[in-house]
């Protein structure tokens, strides 16, 4: 389908205001519109051809190229899938620009549908089952770049409903009343040079593993890609952040505090905050007034230093936390931990191959759930990971592992491996894709088995990025 005919489609079924949008702002009056003119004004004239003293206007950027069309070369959509806040909007399919060009206001769409056979394996449940689902999930929102130094965005989202943990693809109902909408992404950034400040709700790019495009089918919320990226450290949230480039290199801070539930960050946390479960599930299991728990309070300090070229990239990344685990009192321990985790890939063959590794350590305090005035062991957790990516033509394969390594005590562990392959068929590079991916998972723990010890799943897929 014509890119161009695809655009206005999408745009008059998503966004009934944009003829409105579309038209430039209207100039500013040159009279106080609360004084009235003393005379009709007269009609207007024929344009003069006479040149003219006017204030020059600032030089317009040249526009964006096309991105390049293969299945896993660098394109400002496919690259923004898991983290936008490193790079500026781009302008393609924007429904209003100013009239250098330069500033602009777009729509954010992704749509991803997903047809997935699921078995599970279980060494101490008979209850479990293969199924076939089908899923479907989309992103929806505004981005935009204004006055030269400011940027935006603003994206929703329809959840999947895939959980490991919850018996598979079982989806979302609205008829069921378990439809999840969620904000994904609200933040503002201003640029000055080579200095970028974010504030609002962003995913940090520095501590996004580089990962194979090809597996992305479910843009990393499904959990076969989810669960290992959130372990190693993924870093979405409410915050601020500060990012300075010179050259190849950045170097960045982000900072985050609140409710554990107001960052991905509290995911990884290892061990057993208190009777109600771990950082992340304690505040879900004590509600008010529909409210999750306040009592726990989390604060998150992570430098970060980033290098790009056009053969090797690396980043590295520090979380540091501190917990208060009752800030409604002062009796009880504090918990403090950190998650050093770096990421790297080389890239051959013109790009059209990259090849990629990860690789974090977690360290943190626990609290004796019984007696909060006591710590216990502390929890220590190891992630490996592993993959590449193949671009030939409109076509893309790649691969991934993760291995995630958790003790709890000394008698306590718990080990698992996430294993995908991926194949895209580029039907409309860079926006359109239909893929088929293999997604595995392995567990296994000490004293006592899990619940689910094998996952597979088949996954046929057709995704749209705009």
């Amino acid at each position: 389908m014509n890119i161009v005919r695809l655009g206005t489609l999408v745009l008059a079924l998503t966004l009934g205001a944009a003829p409105a949008l579309a038209a430039p702002p209207p100039d500013r009056p040159a009279t106080d519109p609360g004084v009235a003119p003393e005379e009709a004004p007269a009609p207007p004239t024929a344009p003069s051809t006479e040149p003219v003293d006017a204030p020059p206007m600032r030089p317009a950027e040249p526009a964006p190229e096309r991105p390049v069309e293969a299945a896993t070369a660098a394109s400002p959509a496919v690259d923004r899938t898991l983290s936008t806040a490193g790079t500026r909007p781009w302008h393609a399919f924007a429904f209003w620009t100013s009239e250098d060009g330069r500033d602009f206001i777009k729509p954010v769409l992704q749509l991803a549908t997903m047809m997935v056979a699921y078995a599970p394996q279980s060494d101490s449940s008979d209850g479990l089952a293969a199924r076939f689902s089908t899923l479907a999930m989309a992103r929806f929102g505004l981005e935009g770049e204004l006055f030269d130094w400011i940027s935006f965005r603003s994206v929703f989202e329809r959840n999947l409903g895939f959980s490991l943990g919850r018996n598979g693809p079982v989806g979302t109902s609205v008829w069921e009343g378990t439809a999840a909408l969620q904000a994904r992404e609200n933040y503002i950034q201003l640029h000055r040079g080579g200095f970028t400040l974010t504030g609002g709700i962003f995913p940090d790019p520095a501590s996004v593993d580089y990962f194979s495009t090809n597996v992305l089918d479910a843009f990393g919320v499904d959990p076969y890609v989810r669960d290992p990226l959130l372990i190693s450290g993924f870093n979405q949230g409410q915050g601020v952040m500060a990012r300075y480039t010179a050259g190849g290199f950045t170097a960045g801070f982000s900072f985050t505090a609140g409710n554990p539930l107001i960052s991905s960050l509290s995911f990884g946390f290892g061990g057993d905050l208190t009777s109600l479960g771990t950082l992340y599930t304690a505040p879900l299991r004590t509600f008010t007034n529909g409210i999750p728990a306040s009592d726990i309070q989390m604060t998150v300090l992570s430098p970060s230093v980033t290098f790009e070229s056009p053969a090797f990239d690396i980043k590295a990344t520090g979380q540091f936390y501190l917990v208060d685990v009752d800030a409604t009192k002062d009796t009880d321990k504090s918990v403090n931990g950190f998650n050093a985790r770096v990421t790297a890939q080389v890239k051959l063959l013109d790009q059209k191959l990259r090849i990629f590794a990860s690789g974090a350590v977690r360290r943190n305090q626990q609290l004796d759930v019984t007696d909060l005035s006591k710590r216990i062991d502390a929890y220590t957790g190891v992630v490996g990971a592993g993959g590449f990516d193949l671009a030939f033509g409109d076509f893309g394969f790649g691969a991934q592992y993760y291995y995630l390594h958790s003790e709890f005590t000394e008698k306590s562990n718990l080990t698992s491996h996430y294993l995908n392959v991926g194949l895209t068929w580029w039907l409309e590079p860079p926006y359109l894709s239909a893929g088929l991916r293999w997604g595995r998972t392995m567990t296994s723990s000490e004293p006592s088995d899990p619940r689910v010890k094998t996952t597979d799943s088949v996954i046929l897929s057709m995704r749209l990025l705009l």
